[in-house]
């Protein structure tokens, strides 16, 4: 298969070989490269360097409520003195490198009114200053949207995994590590004990030691000890081991005065190094989550209608059988409900996989989970209360825990008996064989001290951080800590189908229809489709973006006419509009979408579904590497067939019309703890429960990439198969730095029975490992290279897989 060097001209990801004509990766980047040029800002990309940026989803310029925030702004204003600026925190997404930071000062700087900006990258966070009265922030927020970047509230980026009292603790316990070696150090230069401040500085040494241990080394033993609450054996375990030995140690020697016995320093040292590498692994898992805004798909809060037709926000968890329910346009519906209103446009794909638009009427059933993609508001009766509908199911399903596996347990077990069994030996030993019960427990405490697992408890974290840079170059993020060790057992790989395998809309297969439309022509169809949600004016927006000059829309005056289309009266009383062959228009021109002005046609669009780009090379690679593929499927079977055929799944290994319990029964009893489950629709969340590890594109409608392990922008699946080389090489990393730390390990604890170590030896070699362990780490994956760029998709049929997966059980 050749490969394309072809890069996005504004993100720098590869662009998919059916575009690459266009130099850019999506619409979304073509229209943010063409709008910075034009408003002066091509600085931007002199700051950005090369880096690779993340793709701009055509779906975050569409038009956004911002009520919320002049809401917060107008609070923010009341609460703040005459002739002082108000002042406000919020969330941001779409922050990647010290460009973004520029362009965001630049737009805040030429707002009017504007007063002072801080941001900060790493928390995906911004705080603003402005002069009452003058600054208009949902205008500023628009402007940045235009640009690819989102606000939200500062709550809905406070998804951390705990990585901020972990820093804290590490700038400490590096603080203590610093003052205990330079209270230390005068001893090993020889410093006499009778020297008249030689006990001082042991107090400090010791008091410092004696912090550091609360500080920090209480994180490891809190850990430690729930998980053996649970029954099971943590890695902490031998690190808390280490700790508290030479602690214990370090106080015995200090009041008795051997100073064989003094691991002040190691104490210090050791639980800094250990607090840095947890710090170094849970960073990049923490900024990734940052990274996206909370979604917003489903609400806290509904309208419901009362007895006197008032509208009152309630929260859903009060929703009861029978009360009346408003829902706006882009809301879910969140029970089972009857349809009040005359008629509503529908979506089901977010919760059975179906992307085409359906329509109801007046007294028909709305599923819980039905997504509202009309123009106006409709009203529904409840059916069921919220904690019987099947969206609270979804939404409240728990993120499965990772258990650590029965070989690492058990080799944990046998290496924590193994090493207290040869420390007490060592010890009795030494002490039976005439030495002093002193030399003896020094024998057992250095051998406890030097096999902690020192060098793995900040070379696997590096490791960690190295695989997920290499994948964040193709746009994929990773979310959970133990990812890459679930990812190195993945023997199946079960995909959804809408949204996953194929695009989030159907691609418009003529776009050569929209050039000979005028700008006024381009702006009045924009105007019908970017108020709609119809997966056919998705289609539309994401093929205009480009095409236009300004985000803004003018007041909603689109009518919708369900199952028929979308039209509107412009200043001049020209009535656009777009919809179904022959409503609108007496010409009998065929097409799946018509777009007239007074009823002559203007262009006739095409659309179906189809694969991300490069996903039949990537399944080509994935059958390569022996892998079993499937596909599960709420949508019809002729869609999925379809489907299936082009991918070369088998029928036993596909299915359709899948509700989301059948799709996790299913996962349930493929999996082998050796699945991997791509989904993007709530009526995956089930599934995800039920896989070893999951991902999920970012799509800015659904939840699931807060649920995933990892997320991935951009429209290609090129990423699976170097996910799982990434995956591979990580894992001989880490074995590689564990054959190291083996023998290490082994020649330490040798100098330690035969009486050498003493604290100072283990205070230099401590360190000296770690860092030998992370020249190995980086020698392995610099022998990896680069991540490969998109490639040509194969258009045979691929072969491999047919008689060797197994089937999906019935």
């Amino acid at each position: 298969m050749s490969t394309s060097a072809i890069n996005c001209r504004h993100c720098g990801t590869p662009v998919p070989s059916a575009i690459a004509d266009s130099g850019f990766c999506c619409t979304g980047c073509a229209y943010v490269f063409e709008l910075l040029h034009e408003q002066g800002f091509e600085r931007f990309y002199d700051l950005r360097a090369g880096q690779e940026l993340s793709p701009v989803s055509p779906q975050s310029l569409r038009n956004r409520d911002y009520e919320w925030l002049s809401t917060l702004a107008k609070e923010a204003e009341a609460q703040t003195c005459a002739g002082k600026p108000a002042e406000l925190d919020l969330a941001i997404q779409g922050l990647s490198c010290v460009g973004c930071v520029w362009l965001i000062e630049k737009v805040f700087q030429q707002t009017q009114g504007s007063a002072r900006i801080a941001i900060q990258a790493q928390r995906g966070e911004l705080h603003l200053a402005w002069m009452p009265g003058v600054f208009d922030i949902a205008a500023f927020a628009q402007q940045l949207q235009r640009f690819g970047y989102l606000i939200g509230k500062v709550g809905d980026a406070k998804q951390s995994s705990g990585i901020d009292p972990i820093m804290r603790r590490v700038g400490l316990c590096g603080a203590f590590a610093l003052n205990g070696m330079a209270f230390t150090l005068p001893s090993y230069l020889g410093m006499s004990p009778d020297f008249m401040f030689a006990s001082w500085f042991d107090l400090i040494a010791a008091c410092s030691a004696t912090l550091a241990l609360i500080v920090g080394g209480s994180y490891f033993a809190e850990r430690s000890y729930l998980a053996l609450k649970r029954g099971v054996l943590h890695m902490d375990t031998p690190i808390t081991l280490g700790i508290g030995a030479a602690w214990i140690g370090s106080m015995i020697g200090w009041v008795t005065g051997v100073a064989s016995l003094k691991y002040f320093d190691f104490v210090g040292i050791f639980i800094f190094l250990m607090l840095a590498g947890r710090y170094m692994q849970q960073s990049a898992v923490d900024r990734n989550r940052r990274r996206l805004l909370q979604s917003a798909s489903v609400p806290e809060t509904v309208r419901r209608l009362n007895a006197f037709g008032k509208v009152a926000d309630i929260a859903l968890s009060e929703i009861a059988k029978d009360d009346v329910l408003q829902l706006l346009q882009g809301e879910v519906c969140p029970v089972s409900a009857q349809l009040q209103s005359e008629s509503a446009s529908l979506s089901l794909e977010w919760i059975n996989g179906e992307s085409a638009a359906a329509q109801r009427t007046k007294g028909q059933a709305l599923p819980s989970g039905a997504l509202n993609i009309g123009t106006g508001t409709v009203e529904v009766v409840a059916m069921e209360s919220w904690k019987e509908s099947l969206l609270q199911r979804l939404i409240s399903s728990k993120e499965t825990a990772y258990e650590i596996s029965p070989f690492v347990a058990g080799l944990l077990r046998w290496y924590l008996s193994i090493v207290v069994l040869i420390g007490i030996a060592g010890a009795v030993t030494w002490y039976t064989t005439g030495h002093e019960l002193a030399k003896a427990l020094q024998v057992m405490i250095s051998v406890f001290v030097v096999s902690c697992p020192c060098a793995l408890g900040v070379a696997a974290p590096f490791t960690d951080d190295l695989a997920a840079t290499r994948m964040q170059r193709l746009g994929v993020f990773v979310r959970s800590n133990f990812l890459w060790q679930r990812l190195a057992h993945v023997r199946k790989i079960i995909f959804d189908k809408t949204g996953t395998l194929t695009l989030e809309n159907p691609v418009l297969n003529n776009p050569e229809a929209l050039e000979p439309l005028t700008n006024g022509q381009r702006e009045a169809l924009r105007r019908l489709v970017g108020c709609n949600l119809h997966p056919v004016s998705r289609s539309l927006f994401d093929a205009l973006g480009p095409c236009v000059t300004k985000l803004d829309l003018p007041e909603n005056s689109v009518e919708e006419v369900i199952g028929q289309g979308l039209r509107y009266t412009d200043d001049a009383g020209d009535v656009y509009a777009i919809g179904r062959a022959g409503w609108c228009s007496a010409s009998t021109e065929e097409g799946d979408a018509i777009f007239t002005v007074n009823g002559r046609s203007l262009a006739s669009f095409r659309f179906a579904d189809s694969l991300r780009p490069e996903t039949l090379s990537a399944f080509a690679e994935l059958r390569q590497k022996h892998l079993d593929l499937y596909l599960l499927s709420g949508d019809r079977r002729e869609k999925v067939l379809n489907t299936a055929q082009e991918l070369g799944i088998p029928a036993s290994n596909w299915k359709a019309e899948m509700t989301p319990d059948q799709k996790a029964q299913t996962v349930a009893a493929l999996n082998h703890q050796d699945t991997l489950y791509i989904g993007d629709g709530a009526n995956d969340s089930l599934a995800f429960e039920s896989a070893l590890c999951s991902g999920s594109p970012v799509t800015g409608r659904n939840f699931l990439e807060h649920k995933a392990d990892f997320y991935f922008l951009g429209n290609s699946l090129r990423f699976v198969p170097t996910l799982l080389e990434v995956a591979a090489k990580r894992r001989q990393a880490v074995r590689w730095v564990f054959s190291f730390a083996l023998v290490y390990n082994m020649s330490a604890v040798a100098l330690s029975l035969a009486g050498h170590m003493s604290p100072l030896l283990a205070a230099i070699l401590m360190p000296l490992s770690s860092i030998v362990t992370l020249g190995i780490a980086r020698a392995v994956f610099g022998r990896f290279g680069s991540c490969r760029p998109a490639t040509q998709d194969a258009r045979s049929t691929p072969q491999g897989m047919h008689g060797q997966a197994k089937p999906i059980p019935v």
